[in-house]
């Protein structure tokens, strides 16, 4: 059963999908596949109370309230991959790391981004998507946090 985010509780599990590009093009038909998503999720023949954000049209990130089993989370991620692959948006890794660099979200991996820190290309107090967030509580608080606030903190030390 879909909810608005507003209304769905804070403790409501979420799933960070990064998208390989952003889908502004397609982002009136990628809210459609949402909501008729979260409508029809169920678990062990309950509806799922659940949601979604989609943020910079570049992260799709999907809440559900408790009581969701394992086979209802592979069935929801199988069901977005597939009209996400319809569409042609891939979905990348969840090892990739958004930096804000003059306010546009770059992709990068650990390795890449500690270089860039050693390089004085970015700095410790420079945000990044934290995609370790793992319900909508830790969302509203540390969506986006400063590199030296982040678990990267201990590669960069």
């Amino acid at each position: 059963m879909y909810v608005p985010f507003d209304k769905i509780d804070e403790n409501a599990k979420c799933w960070i999908y990064i998208l390989e590009k952003n889908i502004n093009f397609k982002s009136d038909e990628i809210n459609l596949i949402l909501k008729s998503l979260c409508e029809k999720w169920k678990s062990h023949n309950n509806e799922v109370v659940s949601s979604f954000q989609i943020y910079r049209d570049r992260y799709i990130i999907l809440f559900a309230e408790e009581g969701i089993s394992g086979c209802s989370i592979d069935s929801s991620n199988r069901l977005l991959r597939y009209e996400l692959d319809r569409l042609n948006i891939n979905v990348m890794p969840n090892s990739k790391i958004g930096i804000f660099i003059e306010n546009k979200i770059k992709l990068e991996d650990r390795s890449s981004i500690i270089n860039l820190i050693q390089a004085n290309k970015l700095q410790p107090n420079d945000k990044m998507i934290n995609t370790t967030v793992t319900n909508k509580k830790e969302y509203n608080k540390n969506w986006i946090l400063e590199i030296n606030k982040s678990w990267l903190t201990n590669f960069i030390k």
